[in-house]
């Protein structure tokens, strides 16, 4: 009877070990997918691999998201209360570039004429935001200005920020 008990219990033991084991794998492999850094990331890029390739996504802040949203909206709401004043959009004194983005927020930005409507013009570091004298508000990448796009208006798809912040 006692060489039985002892098969009996080592194979109760073996198994439990066995089950603890299995446990802590599944938690080691569950945890790191889960778990978060106090520290925001700082990369720009995060790399998705299959078994035939490996691809490389951007990587999109939320902040820098909801500020693309927000900066639009204001924007938008800027240009209602210009048009409530004055009976038109204001137009943008130059074509949009880089040289000329802050000086085409001038009407918007200047303390005369009732406003300013706007307190400065939206940054550009990851993302452009235009407008012009039809009122139209469109959004793109950091670096790309242009003139009207109706794929990247605003006013048509507000989550047009989604495909132009980087």
């Amino acid at each position: 009877m006692d060489e039985q008990h002892r098969i009996s219990s080592h194979g109760t033991h073996s198994v439990a070990r066995a089950a603890l084991l299995i446990g802590a794998v599944a938690l080691l492999a569950f945890v790191p997918a889960c778990s978060s850094s106090s520290t925001p990331a700082t990369s720009a890029t995060a790399t998705s691999t299959s078994t035939t390739s490996s691809v490389t996504l951007p990587v999109q802040d939320p902040a820098e998201l909801a500020t693309c949203v927000a900066d639009a909206q204001t924007l938008s709401e800027a240009l209602d209360a210009y048009m409530a004043g004055h009976g038109a959009y204001p137009s943008p004194p130059a074509a949009w570039s880089a040289a000329t983005y802050a000086a085409n927020y001038q009407p918007l930005t200047a303390a005369s004429g009732g406003g300013p409507f706007l307190p400065s013009p939206p940054g550009t570091r990851f993302y452009v935001i235009e407008y012009d004298s039809a009122g139209h508000v469109w959004i793109a990448p950091p670096g790309a200005y242009g003139p009207y796009n109706k794929g990247q208006d605003f006013a048509l798809d507000p989550n047009v920020c989604d495909a132009a912040v980087e």
